[in-house]
């Protein structure tokens, strides 16, 4: 091993002493194009008569992506100075302002406050679009995280499917301020679109909108122009993947459906099946008179029937496997939505780095997944001892009104009793308490549909090793090179020092041996497999609930003093699931002790791989507005607050070079 870091060491000197030429040159160009970040003046007077994108990243220079509004080439400035207009939100939960991190799948109250106002310290020729433009501001929530919103007057609020848009306008020159109150039961929200254009009438400002959301997408279709084919109306080399992942989202879509409805049914059956048994077993050790409230005593003497052949213990493993099975239900879920998120990558940015990409998204999704089940089944331990507490007192009372307190007609009256206590299971103490029971499943249910997104990415890394980073790994030198740098396609200096290298025993050679042998591997694993797989991308959990499950009835008698099971106290942090061992078997696959040193070479990163990636993240994050600008545009189209706030102010009053200068400004949220 010493032996070979020494090779290796003198073989990355000698190629930067090589390459030292192009590092200088690199070095100038990099000066020369800080010398050609343009002033703020300068910027300006380029934006007019372009549709112009950007992110509003806060003070400091922009990187700005200019269009002519019939399309064309996409030219990228960076320019000093400030946007003509400030972008300022704040976000709040329950009361309290918060970042928007903390907002990620919360529950409860937000408010979004949104404020865009012209400003006053941009450049001068900057500040002519504030006041001549109007400005639009938009966002999308998905619906089913959401029970009711609402805006301020003047906004709108339109639910177009699974989907909300919040929507809002200021006249040219007057700030826009919007605050939106959301009561959530899993927030998430998209980035926030702010356009700034002119027209004549509420519908040319919603086909002016519809052409700035098209302009945008243009931005991906260049990050991803190889991909395509000329006239840019097919999905080009990667067609018959899309096809694929497109049947399976679809498949994964319709086994959620399906198995969410049957398995939801069965859960509530298993867990009626458990409270009979549970209050049954209850029944069997009342004394004396019934009374109106839980008799401890008999609510104890249930504890000694939690195992072995009872009634109360098979309950309790029937209520175990159907949380687990209407909880892997949602797995469906987060597998549709992993594969509709690949779809949308592919299109957006092809499949160059899709590969780690998925390596990443299944670790991290497993991760999640795996901590929020445990934490649900806490939650829902918890929840279950005030729920148990407040049936047994209403089956009580129930039972005394039934029997007249008479013990001897318990057991005749106790069906009976249980069908009023089900029927009062939506009010009251009894109704409340049932809220917590369903919220801890609903954690349950969205940690699986991050192990179901964990699952997805897993098995479309071992299904289809060939078209993942466009199957390059063939072994010819130019399939390599495009495979190991694509990036350098665009520099001759660059693609010249990447040759050099390429030839290198210790460096490109190595790395495309271990390419070969990677693609070698895989291609042999999936043959010993057969045709590719067609079946659900999802695996059923290893999770079994029924030490759980004791705990919930456990819990009850030992919140009073009675027994309970401590070794249920730390259910949950050992479940696994099959991601393991397979991310485990594509580990094997790929490790290779020697190229660990080569994949260590940090000279062979320094100044040959240059970082594109907040180029395409940016691409992507813009052209994301789209679909906010789309459904604001037919809220326009419908009438309503949006098209009468349009209507009120003066159209295209101004100069020509700016009322035919388009803006989109993204504002990030996550």
């Amino acid at each position: 091993m010493r032996r070979a870091w020494i090779r290796l060491c003198a073989a990355a000197t000698v190629a930067a002493c090589t390459a030292a030429p192009c590092a200088v040159a690199i070095a100038g160009a990099a000066e020369q194009a800080a010398a050609g970040i343009v002033s703020a003046a300068a910027a300006a007077t380029r934006f007019a008569r372009h549709d112009v994108f950007t992110m509003a990243s806060g003070a400091g220079a922009h990187r700005y992506y200019l269009m002519t509004p019939s399309g064309g080439d996409v030219t990228t400035m960076t320019a000093r100075g400030r946007l003509p207009w400030t972008v300022d939100v704040d976000y709040a939960l329950n009361g309290p302002n918060v970042d928007m991190s903390a907002l990620d799948g919360a529950d409860g109250t937000v408010q979004i406050h949104l404020h865009i106002a012209p400003d006053q310290q941009a450049d001068g020729a900057a500040r002519r679009y504030a006041r001549q433009l109007r400005l639009f501001a938009a966002f999308t929530m998905p619906a089913n995280g959401a029970k009711d919103v609402s805006a301020d007057d003047g906004a709108a609020v339109e639910r177009h499917g699974d989907t909300i848009v919040v929507s809002s306008t200021a006249a040219p020159g007057k700030p826009l301020d919007m605050r939106v109150f959301v009561e959530a039961t899993k927030f998430s929200m998209g980035d926030i679109a702010v356009a700034a254009l002119s027209a004549d009438s509420p519908a040319a400002y919603g086909d002016g909108l519809r052409a700035l959301g098209a302009q945008s997408a243009t931005l991906t279709e260049a990050v991803n122009k190889a991909g395509r084919s000329s006239d840019g109306s097919d999905d080009g080399a990667n067609a018959a993947f899309l096809a694929t992942l497109t049947q399976l989202r679809d498949q994964e879509r319709t086994l959620a459906k399906q198995r969410i409805a049957e398995l939801k049914k069965a859960h509530q059956r298993a867990f009626h099946d458990y409270m009979a048994a549970y209050v049954g077993s209850y029944t069997n050790h009342l004394s004396g008179s019934i009374g109106t409230k839980t008799q401890m005593t008999a609510l104890m003497g249930t504890a000694g029937e939690l195992k072995g052949e009872t009634p109360l213990a098979r309950a309790v493993t029937g209520l175990a496997t159907a949380v687990n099975n209407v909880s892997d239900a949602y797995q469906h879920v987060g597998a549709a939505d992993e594969v509709d998120r690949i779809i949308t990558r592919i299109r957006q940015q092809g499949t160059s780095g899709l590969t780690e990409d998925l390596r990443q998204t299944a670790g991290e999704q497993a991760r999640i997944g795996a901590q929020m089940y445990s934490d649900g089944q806490g939650q829902l331990s918890r929840a279950m001892i005030p729920y148990s507490m407040a049936y047994t007192d209403v089956y009580t009372s129930e039972l005394n009104d039934l029997t007249g307190g008479d013990l001897a007609r318990a057991g005749a009256c106790k069906a009976e009793a249980i069908a009023a206590t089900n029927a009062r299971n939506g009010s009251g103490t009894l109704g409340d308490d049932m809220a917590g029971v369903d919220a801890a499943m609903a954690t349950l249910a969205s940690a699986r549909e991050h192990t179901g997104a964990a699952n997805a990415a897993e098995q479309i890394l071992q299904r289809f090793p060939g078209e993942l980073d466009g199957d390059d790994a063939s072994g010819s030198g130019a399939d390599i090179r495009m495979q190991l740098q694509p990036v350098l396609r665009d520099s001759p200096l660059m693609r010249a020092a990447y040759e050099q290298w390429l030839d290198d025993p210790l460096g490109g050679q190595a790395r495309a041996r271990r390419a070969a042998r990677i693609a070698d591997a895989e291609k042999r694993q999936q043959a010993a497999h057969g045709p590719k797989d067609m079946s659900t991308l999802v695996t059923p959990s290893s999770n079994d609930a029924s030490a759980e499950i004791s705990k919930y009835a456990g819990s009850v008698t030992k919140s009073i003093g009675g027994g309970g099971s401590s070794d249920a106290e730390d259910s949950g942090k050992s479940g696994k699931t099959g991601g393991d061992a397979q991310r485990q078997a594509s580990k094997e696959i790929s490790e290779d002790g020697w190229m660990a040193l080569v994949d260590a070479n940090p000279w062979e990163r320094a100044f040959i791989a240059a970082d594109t990636q907040p180029f395409i993240d940016e691409a992507v994050r813009i052209a994301s507005a789209r679909t906010a600008l789309d459904l604001t545009a037919d809220g326009l189209a419908k009438g309503g607050a949006l098209a009468d706030e349009v209507a009120k102010a003066p159209m295209r009053a101004g100069t020509g070079d700016v009322l035919d200068t388009r803006f989109l400004i993204v504002h990030g949220t996550r």
